[in-house]
């Protein structure tokens, strides 16, 4: 306006355009303010609200004393309203001041409480000048003494780059490393494992072989060979499930993805010599490692459960997707069931290296499904998998 009419001399008409777009300007601040204490109230205690609630009646007389003003214009109106949303937001400062007053953030919050304290000043200037009970020079020196403050605030916390963390944001830091820090002992103890076997495991295998060896050599009894041969199918089961358990570690850091279970399923039954029956469908989120899944299920319910046929049903319940991997063999006893899941657990003349089920489930649980294990009628187990499903047409795979 002072552009407009070629006059840089402030009059008392400008403000008529300056309030309005005052009380705009100041209503994002006040929703901040109370959406930032209604997200972190559950940090809070008793004492954070006590500076507000003694200031409260301080406020409360101005507002008496405004409630007295006659408004002749809008002018004075609108500003009135400004007066009352400065006092929400210096209540809210309060509130958050004391809050944080032990950490960085309550230095940011000070220096803004004393900005709107010293806008709050202004405003009543302001509006003294509007019932024309004062200069218009002393609002204006007020109102521009109050906005040199704030850009010397906002210089301040940007130029020196302060990082401030509010209670909420420090509780998810903590939450992530948490988090964090239970997947890296997780990585740990399988690559302790994955040492163990090859410290132990595979180096008493050969050992074996080689003393076979030395007593083919010795005797030339062939029976010895079939020891060898057999020890070494061992060796190179206990090499397949170390490279198992590298896919584990290796795809760790890599986000999960739409699989389509079917097309899994159904390569996976190929390279197996028994009847397998796969039905239904789904896409679910998980990786490449999950063949090894499905591979372990299989061998388990052929050299463990002696099944002839095993069926593998896929079926979609709402946002999860449902495994059932089905064999007609001789079962499994209820009273190892709950340890079949666990690190190099074995069980009976057929036990191999122990770890196919374990790997299952450490895949299982990285998907962030479920796995648990079923009675088969009249005979034979049930292994049930549930994985988040992702909404991803089967056609699309």
């Amino acid at each position: 306006m002072v552009w407009v009419t070629n006059n840089f001399e402030l009059k008392a008409e400008h403000f008529t355009y300056f309030v309005p777009i005052y009380l705009l300007a100041e209503t994002p601040v006040l929703g901040y303010l109370i959406w930032k204490i209604l997200r972190e109230v559950k940090y809070f205690n008793v004492k954070h609200f006590v500076p507000t609630v003694l200031a409260f009646p301080i406020l409360l007389y101005s507002l008496y004393e405004l409630a007295g003003v006659e408004f002749e214009g809008l002018s004075i109106f609108i500003h009135t309203e400004t007066l009352i949303c400065d006092i929400a937001v210096m209540l809210s400062l309060l509130t958050l001041t004391s809050a944080y007053m032990k950490t960085e953030s309550a230095a940011y919050h000070k220096s803004f409480l004393l900005y709107f304290i010293l806008k709050y000043a202004s405003d009543i200037t302001l509006l003294e000048f509007f019932k024309g009970l004062m200069d218009y020079e002393y609002p204006v020196a007020a109102l521009t003494f109050s906005n040199i403050v704030l850009f010397s605030i906002l210089y301040r916390f940007y130029n020196t780059e302060i990082a401030l963390l509010s209670y909420h944001e420090i509780d998810e830091e903590r939450r992530r490393y948490a988090e964090l820090y239970a997947q890296v002992n997780e990585l740990q103890e399988i690559l302790k494992l994955i040492n163990r076997m090859l410290r132990h495991d595979i180096l008493n295998k050969l050992q074996i072989i080689s003393g076979y060896v030395e007593a083919y050599h010795m005797t030339k009894k062939e029976e010895l060979l079939d020891k060898i041969m057999k020890a070494v199918d061992e060796s190179v089961a206990y090499i397949d499930k170390i490279r198992e358990l590298e896919k584990i570690v290796l795809t760790r850091s890599e986000k999960l993805k739409p699989v389509n279970l079917r097309k899994v399923a159904d390569e996976v039954a190929k390279s197996f010599n028994i009847e397998v029956n796969v039905k239904g469908g789904c896409v679910a989120f998980a990786d490449e490692a999950f063949y090894s899944v499905i591979e372990n299920l299989l061998s388990n319910a052929i050299k463990h459960g002696r099944a002839k046929k095993v069926d593998i049903l896929l079926n979609e319940f709402e946002d999860e997707c449902e495994i059932r991997v089905i064999d007609y063999g001789i079962g499994i006893p209820s009273e190892i069931r709950g340890q079949i899941f666990n690190e190099s657990f074995r069980y009976g003349e057929a036990g191999g290296t122990g770890l196919g089920l374990y790997i299952v489930r450490k895949l299982v649980e990285r998907y962030g499904g479920k796995i648990w294990i079923e009675e088969t009628k009249p005979h034979g187990a049930t292994f049930v998998i549930r994985l988040k499903a992702a909404r991803v047409k089967l056609d699309e795979q």
